[in-house]
């Protein structure tokens, strides 16, 4: 039997490193703001059979993830805070990753697909985005509502690219980005971070949580069914109801009006990818400190 050691392509091997420089460069010069590369079998610890990056595409090795800003600096500084959902958000991340597959397919002649960000069937996608950011080193959860943060930009965007290519990982954050020094000190002299206070369970909020005494996360708590019917109000969900509620309406009249609502309307825009689609409410993100240097503009 051939050793393992005998059956590595040594040509392939010294061509590893090359190749993650050249997908890095490539996805930056798409617009990606960070790049993150992970072996398939650390999702083995997370998720279940039948949603690991092999089972996606088999003979899979490697993930790259991918996160990119989505609200502009101006965006997040307009008073019109309407604006950061119809102009802040292009899926510029998922464009990447499809210049990224079409790159190692032409280049190096191996399998790429865009991890599927969707549901295939069901309500639930799969493959976490989030939990990509993090395998790859990108980011780490938050106390607002486990977004994932990255250290410099704090908020971003992000997609996958899986691929047969093996490629030299890189390292998962050892350091949390969340709690934000700033934050470990609010929290001990006022009891709540700063986007708890944007959005306080106590008074009818989404956010919770505490800091030990380490400024590390001790727990957190995220209401995602009341976040959702404030934040994610135009996609699908909303749509599937208010049709319901429309072939229901008995009155012509009443039923016209609700067809050409704005809230129907909107509802039609995001199930056909609008930018309502995405969200609508980004108040704990406003308020956190983490990457609003690279927010600090003329």
């Amino acid at each position: 039997m051939a050793s393992v050691a005998a059956a590595i392509d040594p040509g392939e091997d010294a061509l590893a490193e090359p190749r993650a420089a050249a997908i890095r460069k490539a996805a930056l010069a798409a617009g990606a703001d960070v790049v993150g590369i992970a072996p398939v079998h650390r999702w083995d610890e997370f998720v279940p059979e039948g949603c690991r990056p092999y089972d996606i595409l088999p003979g899979a090795k490697s993930v790259i993830a991918v996160g990119v800003r989505g609200p502009t600096a101006g965006g997040w500084l307009s008073p019109e805070h309407r604006l950061m959902e119809v102009n802040g958000y292009d899926f510029a991340n998922d464009r990447v990753v499809h210049v990224l597959a079409d790159h190692i397919e032409r280049e190096y002649r191996y399998r790429a697909i865009m991890a599927p960000g969707l549901p295939i069937a069901g309500h639930q996608p799969l493959f976490s985005m989030m939990l990509a950011a993090v395998l790859t080193g990108l980011g780490t959860r938050s106390l607002a509502a486990n977004i994932i943060l990255n250290p410099k930009y704090g908020l971003l965007y992000y997609s996958a690219c899986i691929t047969t290519l093996e490629l030299p990982p890189d390292s998962m954050l050892e350091q949390d980005v969340c709690p934000h020094p700033m934050c470990v000190q609010v929290y001990k002299h006022g009891g709540k971070t700063p986007c708890m206070a944007a959005c306080p369970k106590d008074e009818g909020g989404c956010l919770d949580g505490a800091i030990g005494d380490d400024g590390r996360i001790e727990s957190s708590y995220y209401d995602r069914e009341r976040c959702v019917s404030r934040a994610m109000n135009f996609g699908i969900n909303s749509f599937q109801k208010a049709l319901e509620q429309i072939a229901n309406e008995d009155d012509p009249e009443r039923r016209r009006t609700m067809i050409h609502s704005d809230f129907f309307g909107r509802s039609c825009e995001g199930i056909a990818f609008f930018k309502e689609s995405v969200a609508q409410c980004f108040e704990c993100m406003r308020v956190c400190p983490i990457g609003r240097a690279e927010r600090k503009l003329k």
